[in-house]
């Protein structure tokens, strides 16, 4: 349905679109929204899988404008559309596959579904404001930090799990249990995206490693050990006025437990996720526990 929806023309934002579709991902929003849909009305399961083409569409618009705001110059090891063809064709580019996910979703009939969407979108870019207001911000709290993740990540694992709920007339019983289950996983799949910034694999990121805190994006472990370590925080002060000492703030957080007690905050959510769904039905269960699972354990 998404290759369908953007099949390659002559028009430039049309084909980077369907490039940024091909590069890969993890499609874990669909595959959320294709689940919820599953436990509920068989017969509307095509609404479902529009449902979920539509998810997929904001988070790939969602990355490119993301990749303005960051100046990232690699998205899945390829050079992103800012880079490559400048901030209009970029800034066009997001804006067309967010029309084209409006256009998918446009046919579903329900109120609650349509409502949940302009609403997150909404929130999605009050979130992206946020998190440009808090750049180079070195005394920004942990809510701070966990409101800029809740509307980066888990909003739109929420919402997919929403309107795979809504679009298959599924029980609000059962969907406020996945809903549950959706923001834990989203908390918990952002926190670990903010370490592997520090440990992960380059080729693996398909990124720069520590890019987040060059760009002044201070992240949980660096909050966290801001917290308990004043040299820290007095170096981060001056490292967000001058940008100067990147190497030695990060050399001094890995030598820290900072990282690992990221990671134990978000075994917490991955524990809470799996209590939310205790009681849904099989298969679903099982493959949403292997998803948090798996999630839990990413190299990237």
């Amino acid at each position: 349905m998404i290759k369908k929806s953007l099949a390659p023309s002559d028009v430039l934002v049309n084909n980077k679109s369907y490039e940024l579709f091909m590069s890969g991902g993890k499609k874990i929003r669909p595959t959320f929204t294709l689940l919820a849909g599953k436990l509920g009305d068989p017969g509307k399961f095509g609404d479902v899988l529009k449902a979920g083409a539509s998810l997929e569409l904001i988070h790939m618009a969602s990355l490119v404008h993301d990749d303005i705001i960051d100046n990232s110059k690699m998205r899945r090891g390829k050079t992103t559309v800012y880079y490559e063809h400048g901030y209009l064709q970029a800034i066009n580019t997001g804006n067309y596959l967010l029309s084209t996910s409006i256009s998918l979703v446009s046919t579903i009939k329900h109120k609650e579904l349509h409502r949940s969407f302009s609403e997150t979108i909404r929130d999605l870019v009050d979130g992206e404001l946020f998190q440009l207001d808090q750049q180079f911000n070195a005394q920004q709290t942990l809510d701070d930090y966990y409101r800029k993740i809740y509307r980066k990540t888990a909003l739109l694992i929420e919402l997919s799990i929403k309107m795979g709920g809504y679009a298959s007339g599924l029980s609000s019983y059962t969907l406020n249990h996945l809903i549950e289950y959706g923001y834990h996983i989203g908390m918990s799949f952002q926190i670990i995206d903010d370490c592997l910034d520090f440990t992960g694999d380059e080729k693996n990121l398909g990124k720069p490693k520590f890019s987040d805190m060059e760009n002044g994006h201070y992240t949980l472990p660096v909050l966290l050990h801001r917290n308990r370590d004043a040299s820290f925080r007095d170096r981060l002060e001056a490292f967000s006025k001058d940008g100067k000492h990147l190497e030695d703030l990060i050399e001094t957080l890995l030598a820290s437990d900072a990282i690992e007690q990221s990671l134990s905050i978000s075994s917490q959510h991955i524990e809470k996720a799996r209590e939310a769904i205790r009681d849904i039905d099989s298969p679903i269960k099982e493959y949403l526990m292997e998803i948090a699972e798996k999630l839990a354990n990413r190299p990237n």
